[in-house]
């Protein structure tokens, strides 16, 4: 037997309004939140919570000091708890409020909320009887051009798909829908101890707070089997690696008429050996040669979308240098306009010369002038400017 004024840390000549301060103190102090790793806090906390059920009841704290804790209990409050099987009240709910109104909340709901979300942090019961069906997620590899244009792609899963038989209800009437009697429809059944509930789902229904007295046979109640689905997958132009379709209602059938769930595809983009994409935009790299470079010239080179397109290498190009042809590189997903193609080039130096070739170029470089070579020459005026230094 405990002493729920010695518990509270308060005289028998306590004040309401101190049981209320003490209770607050204390029960901050043992929180099952701020001792995760502590048994003993939160049983300390339980009595906490049930010496101030009491003493917060005028009622309840005259047949205490009377008759002592003995004395509820045989007023038909024992097991621990009070009338309603809520901690002595009518609903868990107002034992929250009750709870709330300790702490400063007023006893009442802020927001138009329920106290049960604004001290839990939401959730609520789900829905009985029918229920969602599981979500799903596959990959699928595509290649560099399916994803420049789009493409179609079928896929084989397994599923749980609307039963054939009783097209999902479960059974062939729905005069064979019962109400659980167990949980009263709920899907939980709730065990109270002072400010607290715990839930878990009805045994007799399984959570889902119905029960059906002639199940169909397909299914055995369920309202769904497993089978084979053979599904169609539309992959929009402009796609890349990393992205994810979601294709609503292609995931598992909901139970006994439940929404079905969605089908998540994760895509994934096979490299290209020509083109490298960033974005919207592609690159390109074009190896020119030395002459090619020097007078200028024209080439056709190809695009993403297994196209060709002319363009014109400005005389005097150097290596490294990026040419944008506007509007062919990828089109974008969303459909808000395409990216460029950036042509990089290459340009090479030639190799494996003849005699000839070389007499040519020795002939040639005699000519040069600084003029020709820009980038060189400042070069070397900034490395005299760095030894001068």
């Amino acid at each position: 037997m405990q002493d729920f004024y010695s518990t509270l840390g308060v005289s028998n000549g306590a004040t309401p309004e101190e049981i209320k301060k003490a209770y607050r103190k204390k029960a901050l102090e043992c929180h099952p939140d701020r001792n995760p790793d502590n048994p003993k806090a939160a049983e300390m906390f339980k009595k906490i919570s049930e010496a101030y059920e009491v003493l917060s009841d005028d009622s309840k704290r005259k047949v205490y000091d009377q008759y002592g804790e003995d004395g509820l209990k045989g007023a038909g409050m024992g097991g621990g708890g009070f009338p309603g099987g809520h901690g002595g009240f009518s609903s868990m709910e107002e034992a929250l409020r009750t709870f709330m109104g300790a702490f400063g909340g007023g006893g009442g709901q802020q927001g138009g909320g329920s106290p049960f979300e604004s001290f839990f942090g939401g959730g609520g019961e789900e829905d009985s009887g029918n229920k969602r069906g599981s979500s799903k997620r596959v990959s699928i590899t595509i290649s560099f051009e399916e994803a420049a244009k789009g493409t179609e792609k079928e896929l084989s899963i397994q599923n749980y798909i609307t039963c054939s038989t009783c097209q999902g209800l479960g059974t062939k009437s729905k005069s064979n829908i019962k109400t659980c009697s167990t949980c009263k429809g709920n899907g939980q059944l709730y065990q109270s101890r002072g400010f607290f509930s715990m839930s878990s789902p009805c045994p007799h229904c399984r959570g889902a707070g119905q029960t059906i007295t002639d199940p169909c046979r397909s299914c055995a109640g369920e309202g769904r089997t497993k089978d084979k689905q053979r599904i169609k997958i539309k992959i929009p132009a402009g796609v890349d690696s990393g992205m994810r379709l979601k294709m609503g209602g292609y995931g598992d059938a909901g139970i006994t008429g439940g929404a079905p769930g969605d089908l998540f595809v994760d895509i994934e983009v096979e490299p290209h050996d020509t083109f490298k994409r960033e974005g919207d935009d592609v690159y390109l790299d074009l190896p020119l040669t030395f002459v090619e470079a020097a007078l200028g010239s024209k080439k056709e080179v190809p695009t993403p979308l297994g196209e060709t397109c002319r363009i014109q290498i400005p005389e005097g190009t150097q290596n490294g240098k990026i040419l944008r042809v506007s509007g062919q590189g990828f089109p974008n997903v969303h459909k808000q306009g395409q990216g460029d193609l950036l042509i990089r080039v290459t340009v090479e130096t030639p190799v494996k010369l003849s005699e000839k070739q070389k007499t040519l170029l020795k002939s040639f470089e005699a000519t040069e002038i600084p003029q020709n070579h820009p980038r060189r020459k400042t070069f070397f005026d900034k490395v005299k400017v760095f030894f001068a230094e």
